[in-house]
């Protein structure tokens, strides 16, 4: 008699099992039983895991470049977001006149009518504009335009020791689509000024501060600027700048305060005794402009009175 015939009339109550094939569990798996088949199966699972790890890094990284970019056309954020491999987010490409220019211009007038010490004041580059020797009065500054959601536009300034620094200041802009088209913008800050030669009372040159100074600016968009020599060669821009590209336009800037300046030596000492003016002027002024100058000797124009009548229109 068979071990099954036993089985059944020993247990007649017990089922039949000789239909149920025998079940197969993760051991009886012949690569795992090989060998190496565990280490196959831990080094199988990383790289599940690993795949898994990059696809969701993947996508939250596509993500945030998209709410990224979606930030910078609906309210003009500065897009210096880094992302995990270091480079820097590209800005988007906008039109004229957004974008970052380098506005050139030469130092062609200063007044030191605040103070009775002409040393007290002065303006960089400390040379003003000589057709001879134009560059010596070169002063360039590096501004960001931007278009705000309302359809204005704001400027800001980059990093310059020379020049004051401000940030997202509305523009006002005047006769749109003329010829006379411009920007105008202004604000208040302090100026700081080393003298050029050591104050009365002192042995050493002083620092002299002018805690309310104000900076105005007008920005053509439509005429040609005369200064450097090269500049008639620039193309008149269409897309954006986003690398400080040449303004190709006329721009003049002012520096203007009629505070009495306050002096210090290095060792703090206030220095240089009365320097409240002593004529009837009372203005300090630094003028900045790039067009309407002769670059080969000869009279000098610093504004032309066509222009003048415009600004002031």
């Amino acid at each position: 008699m068979s071990m099954d015939s036993m089985l059944h009339s020993n247990h007649g109550s017990a089922p039949d099992r000789r239909s149920e094939a025998p079940k197969e569990g993760l051991m009886d798996h012949e690569w795992i039983t090989k060998r190496g088949g565990w280490y196959r199966l831990v080094l199988g699972s990383l790289l599940l895991v690993a795949a898994i790890i990059g696809l969701a890094v993947g996508l939250s990284i596509g993500l945030g470049l998209k709410f990224v970019m979606w930030c910078y056309f609906t309210t003009g954020a500065d897009l210096s977001i880094r992302v995990t491999s270091g480079s820097p987010v590209p800005l988007p490409t906008g039109v004229f006149p957004a974008g970052s220019y380098s506005f050139t211009t030469a130092l062609t007038l200063v007044s030191n009518g605040c103070t009775s010490n002409a040393v007290a004041w002065r303006c960089f580059p400390f040379s003003t504009f000589d057709p001879a020797r134009p560059d010596l009065s070169m002063a360039t500054y590096f501004w960001i335009i931007r278009l705000r959601t309302d359809g204005g536009y704001e400027i800001s300034s980059s990093d310059n020791p020379f020049a004051p620094s401000f940030a997202n200041i509305s523009l006002a802009l005047l006769d749109d689509k003329l010829q006379t088209e411009r920007f105008m913008f202004s604000f208040v800050t302090g100026k700081s000024v080393t003298s050029s030669t050591p104050l009365d009372g002192s042995n050493q040159v002083a620092t002299c501060r002018y805690p309310v100074t104000s900076m105005h600016a007008t920005i053509w968009t439509r005429i040609r600027a005369s200064y450097p020599a090269n500049i008639s060669a620039t193309a008149a821009p269409v897309n954006a700048s986003n690398a400080f590209a040449p303004w190709p336009f006329a721009v003049e800037v002012t520096q203007e305060t009629t505070d009495v300046p306050q002096c210090r030596d290095a060792k703090g000492t206030t220095v240089g005794g009365d320097l409240r003016p002593k004529g009837m002027a009372s203005t300090c002024r630094c003028v900045y402009v790039n067009h309407g100058l002769q670059l080969t000797k000869g009279k000098l124009g610093v504004q032309p009175t066509e222009m003048r009548r415009r600004k002031h229109r």
